[in-house]
């Protein structure tokens, strides 16, 4: 989605019949003139593209800085409790990088936020020790998987690819199965017990949130999820238990198979064919045709020729070739050489 762009080398596999050489002559070949400039569809396709793209990054940008600034406006420092949490926290996982924990009113969920600088913030609620040690663990775990630069990430191929709806499915299975990861990394330690305790934490922020409505969260992670469903999920993922070793072997699996994918994505492209027009087609006696495997050009300092090893008459045939029809001849398959072979 994000380079739709085909690189050489390719096989290309060409089609000559049905529709796909129509369209490909319609969007990309045909010319059309506007205002006195010669342009083709799939041109005005990738303007329209990219002008829409461009609105949509330069909102998310403009609402991301508003966010930051209605937490700034509403948010003040957390109290010693939660900063002595999060120094436990954070001597614990070994993250060197500072983390600021602030309370906000307006909210109703834990929330995670920021790239550059990690910040978390906290709805205004009288947590206990543990409470509070769990929703911190969760967020900062949130910061060392990375979670916040891939939503990032995610956001932008949305931007992009703001056509294909596929990538909004991507984007919120993406946000649940970061949750899920996020869950299996804090509970990978845990006791049966410990886990229930954070488990019981999770339910209580829900129960909380659920008294108090209508505020979200913009481009940050939270603790909570939107429905029912999903969190009997990450409740049942947790419960189980999974093997860690197992996990990383399917997620090498997973990378390895992407790669695969990726990688013959680019190697085979389809490509329309057309037959050459019939009154272009030159026939006579002593006329052959120049292929690939019976001709390539030479290269002699800044001029290119043709060099055609005639069948007819028996001998090799060199003439100047114009330099505006070699890069032509060799999308065709024909070899440029620097000294001529015999």
């Amino acid at each position: 989605m994000i380079f739709p762009i085909d690189f050489r080398p390719s096989i290309g596999i060409q089609v000559s019949k049905g529709i796909f050489p129509i369209i490909n002559n319609v969007i990309g070949l045909e010319k059309h003139n506007l205002w006195g400039r010669q342009f083709t569809i799939a041109y005005a396709l990738a303007a329209i593209w990219l002008i829409i793209a461009g609105v949509f990054m330069l909102r998310y940008f403009v609402k991301y800085q508003e966010m930051r600034r209605i937490f700034q406006k509403y948010s003040t420092e957390a109290n010693e409790q939660y900063q002595s949490v999060l120094s436990r926290i954070t001597q614990e996982k070994k993250i060197k990088k500072k983390i600021a924990v602030y309370q906000n009113p307006g909210i109703t969920i834990p929330c995670a936020e920021g790239v550059f600088r990690w910040n978390i913030y906290l709805p205004d609620y009288d947590y206990s020790e543990e409470e509070l040690y769990y929703a911190l663990l969760h967020e900062c775990t949130h910061f060392t998987n990375g979670d916040l630069y891939i939503k990032w990430l995610t956001q932008l191929c949305r931007c992009l690819c703001w056509w294909n709806p596929l990538v909004y499915k991507m984007q919120d299975t993406l946000e649940k199965n970061l949750e899920i990861r996020c869950d299996l990394t804090v509970t990978e330690n845990l006791s049966q017990k410990e886990q229930l305790s954070y488990l019981g934490t999770i339910v209580k922020t829900l129960k909380n949130a659920q008294k108090k409505r209508g505020s979200g969260v913009l481009y940050g992670v939270h603790l909570a999820d939107k429905n029912g469903e999903e969190l009997k999920e990450r409740f049942e993922i947790i419960c189980k238990n999974q093997d860690k070793k197992t996990g990383r072997n399917q997620q090498k699996k997973y990378i390895g198979l992407f790669l695969v994918v990726i990688i013959f994505s680019y190697m085979f492209m389809i490509t329309p064919a057309y037959d050459t027009p019939k009154d272009q087609i030159i026939t006579g006696e002593g006329i052959e045709e120049m292929l690939p495997e019976n001709t390539y050009i030479l290269k002699e300092g800044e001029k290119y020729y043709t060099v055609h090893k005639s069948e007819i008459r028996e001998r090799i045939e060199k003439e100047e070739l114009p330099s505006d029809e070699v890069e032509e001849m060799q999308r065709n398959g024909f070899e440029v050489k620097e000294n001529e072979e015999r």
